[in-house]
């Protein structure tokens, strides 16, 4: 391996180290207890907004 091979893939490495520790840092600053509340209710509505009914026709 040339020695410029070397150099270069500490300094790669070190790069990526830094970038997952600028990562971690900024999901643990904003992201960590962030949390989403489910309605259930509004989520079938989404999902389903005009549900078949089963069972006899109305009308019939």
């Amino acid at each position: 391996m040339i020695p410029s091979d070397s150099l270069l893939r500490r300094h790669l490495g070190w790069i990526i180290a830094i970038k997952l520790v600028a990562l971690l840092a900024l999901w643990w600053v904003f992201i960590r207890d962030a949390g989403v509340r489910v309605d259930p209710g509004a989520v079938a509505r989404h999902l389903a907004p005009n549900p078949v009914v089963q069972g006899e026709p109305h009308g019939q």
